[in-house]
């Protein structure tokens, strides 16, 4: 009873792991770069991102960078330096607000 229940948890725990991520293979060979707006249009739906400011100091940066560009479906890693996302242009009309 008791390996039942183990493999079943187990493999609940191993399903929702492999589907972090949307289930889709990200490119690990090369990233966008960018630290304004515009710098944004050189970015491809999908791509791994580095948003990394000019300035520092203004940490709420990041995390706007995060909001318009970042894709929530994968990992999101961000400090007061800048953000490591996956790109998505789905916020994109928001930059200008």
């Amino acid at each position: 009873m008791y390996k039942y229940v183990f493999i079943v948890t187990f493999s609940a725990l191993l399903t929702g792991c492999l589907e972090q991520g949307g289930g889709s293979k990200i490119d690990q060979s090369s990233m966008c770069r960018y630290s304004t707006d515009e710098e944004t249009k050189q970015c491809k739906e999908g791509q791994l991102s580095f948003f990394r400011p000019d300035r520092w100091g203004n940490e709420q940066l990041p995390l706007v960078a995060a909001a318009l560009y970042c894709d929530f479906n994968h990992q999101v890693m961000y400090t007061k330096a800048g953000v490591i996302c996956v790109f998505t242009k789905q916020r994109i009309k928001e930059a200008g607000k």
